[in-house]
């Protein structure tokens, strides 16, 4: 019990302290010039980078679902025809 009331108290005082250490940098508060049109710039850059690779996934899931519901082709009808009949 006595624990938990010490490592509560570090945890508020931690909770406490870090507020008044953490400033934002001039992007984040909002000042307009080439920093902040570089950054708006490098986010839609990644958004679009992030936007491509989830696109090609799931193209690539589409095109393995599309091919596992085509015909198997003659020849592997066959072999599969003469492999059955060997196991009966």
């Amino acid at each position: 019990m006595k624990i938990a009331i010490v490592a509560l108290f570090f945890l508020s005082l931690f909770l406490g302290v870090l507020p008044n250490a953490a400033n934002a940098c001039t992007v984040c508060m909002g000042a307009n010039g080439t920093i902040g049109e570089a950054a708006n710039g490098a986010i839609f850059v990644m958004l679009g980078v992030l936007g491509s690779v989830l696109s090609l996934i799931v193209m690539a899931g589409y095109s393995v679902v599309r091919r596992g519901r085509m015909p198997l082709p003659p020849h592997a009808e066959l072999a599969q025809a003469m492999s059955a009949s060997n196991l009966k």
